[in-house]
């Protein structure tokens, strides 16, 4: 019986092995069966309820059963597929389109009885551990410790107890980060900003809370949230939870960040952590709200043809609107170090944007050579992927124990040292790298563009842009196709004193289904294969 395996785990705390284990047991069993394995397929740190777009182990395990040539798949257990009702039912779906049986070594054969019942316990279970999980940190916080994250101007202090197990979540003040803290309370009370104040902790070579650059934001924080130092009441000895919940879109399956009523925070005063007196908190306070009031239309900006879809050519930041109507890059407003301060202004942003589409990347001979290169690249790094695959593995094995390793090194305390989190960041990264690398071994679809649509194809562009530069309602029903075919806007300096440079990064796949006359343009944020386009000068 020809076999894949399946292996997950949810999150990057918890231990990275417990893959190995996985798969390792399944291999035992389909070894005691006689089955053959044909391939392997794993989820590294992702939650059972993400969706199945959001899992490419999952994805590409799929697109192989459903290919043809495979018996079954083979998993721990049905919670190690999904934690998600409609998920387990549509992945099981199909399964069973592509006559491939599911199995589990707690369950045997998954049918159709056996599937609802495990999918309604399987989710019924994360609903219940997340209750425990928020249940437990109330505890904590009731006892004065910290359920989760370090604040600037603390360090951990966990001791063991009398049994010899360590007392997680103890504070206590960082003297030196004290300082960098009264500082930035003392300047704001004085009449400073935030953006000045990051400035000029910057200049003096004085690292941000996760080792980097100061910003603004992170002074000022988000008043819906009630995050940011100058608002955070910990630095007054009040240590305060449950602020703001996590809620999934069920739609895109993305966690948002929603602000919990006052009503519901869990309040517990820490004396022993206070760093700012009680006059300085209430100066800071009180200049904090009645700025909030200032120009209240600064905080009304609407939505933009092509809000979220530029940045910045040399931080790589946003780029965002700082006035009423020009863009500039967000890091160089907020203080966090960029050099471009070049701004353009919305309507002029959008014109060039539109023509560039219009003349360059969108002119079906040019789709033509794209389409060309990306054949010839696709097959040269398909062949030298698959060539590399063990290795490829093997190090994101070893990436992945290493980030293992160094997250038990920073609950223990040795986020305290900032080679510890510069190694863990590079681990991650290294991690992501690789991860990626395996999933573009996976499949490389094939795109063609027949001749005989050009005509067709260029009409539906000058349609499209006399759509966007129509009446409001017809630009808002064209908008989101034009965005579906932009990945990215980068812009930066020109030569000389004055103006930018913008370079489109274009969704290919996008590009190519409008040029056929396709339904099927994908509007959502699934990054697709993408084609490079320079606007005209």
């Amino acid at each position: 019986m020809r076999t894949l395996i399946y292996a997950r785990f949810s999150s990057d705390l918890q231990n990275a092995r417990s893959i190995e284990d996985q798969i390792r047991i399944c291999r035992e069993r389909a070894h005691a069966e006689g089955w053959e394995i044909v391939d392997v397929y794993t989820d590294y740190a992702i939650s059972g309820a993400a969706g199945i777009s959001q899992r490419p182990g999952l994805n590409a395990m799929l697109a192989r059963a459903t290919a043809g040539g495979i018996d079954q798949v083979l998993a721990e257990s049905t919670s190690r597929i999904a934690r998600h009702q409609g998920d387990a039912y549509s992945i099981r779906e199909q399964l069973t389109c592509a006559k491939v049986r599911l199995f589990t070594l707690a369950d045997g054969e998954i049918d159709d009885i056996k599937g609802w019942v495990k999918g309604f316990l399987d989710a019924q279970q994360r609903k219940d551990l997340a209750f425990n999980i928020k249940r437990a940190q109330r505890g904590v916080v009731a006892q004065g410790r910290a359920p989760a994250g370090l604040a600037f101007g603390y360090r951990r202090a966990n001791r063991f107890d009398e049994r010899g197990e360590v007392i997680r979540g103890l504070r206590e003040i960082d003297p030196d980060q004290a300082v960098i803290v009264r500082r930035i309370f003392t300047e704001y009370a004085d009449g400073s900003n935030a953006r000045a104040i990051a400035l000029r902790l910057n200049a003096d070579g004085i690292a941000g809370p996760s080792g980097g650059t100061w910003r603004a934001s992170t002074i000022h924080g988000d008043r819906t949230r009630h995050n940011g130092m100058l608002i955070n009441r910990l630095y007054r000895g009040e240590l305060v939870h449950n602020r703001t919940s996590k809620v999934t879109d069920p739609m895109s399956r993305k966690v948002r960040i929603r602000a919990n009523p006052q009503s519901e925070w869990l309040v517990e005063p820490v004396p022993h952590l206070r760093i700012v007196d009680e006059a300085l908190w209430r100066a800071v306070a009180h200049r904090f709200e009645s700025v909030a009031t200032l120009k209240p239309v600064l905080h009304r900006r609407p939505k933009r043809l092509l809000s979220g879809l530029v940045v910045c050519g040399i931080c790589g930041g946003g780029y965002s609107v700082v006035t009423a109507h020009k863009m500039g890059c967000s890091r160089e407003r907020d203080g966090g170090g960029c050099t471009n301060s070049r701004m353009i202004t919305v309507d002029r942003l959008e014109a060039r944007v539109i023509g560039g589409l219009q003349e360059q990347m969108l002119d079906p001979e040019l789709v033509s050579i794209y389409v060309a290169e990306y054949h010839r690249a696709s097959a040269e790094a398909a062949t030298a992927a698959r060539r590399d695959r063990a290795q490829i593995e093997r190090r994101h094995a070893e990436a992945s124990r290493k980030v293992d390793r160094l997250v038990a090194a920073v609950a223990e305390g040795g986020s305290d040292f900032a080679e510890i989190r510069a190694a863990l960041g590079k681990a991650r990264a290294d991690r992501d790298r690789l991860a990626e690398d395996m999933r573009e071994i996976e499949a490389h679809n094939v795109v063609a563009l027949h001749p005989s649509i050009i005509d067709d194809y260029r009409r539906q562009m000058d349609d499209l842009a006399r759509t966007l530069t129509g009446d409001a309602d017809n630009r808002e029903e064209a908008a989101p196709v034009l965005r579906s075919l932009i990945e990215r806007i980068t812009v930066k300096p020109a030569e000389g004193p004055r103006g930018v440079e913008i370079e489109i990064t274009g969704r290919l796949a996008n590009i190519l289904a409008l040029a056929a006359g396709s339904p099927n343009i994908d509007t959502g944020t699934v990054l697709l294969e993408r084609a490079k386009g320079i606007e005209p000068s």
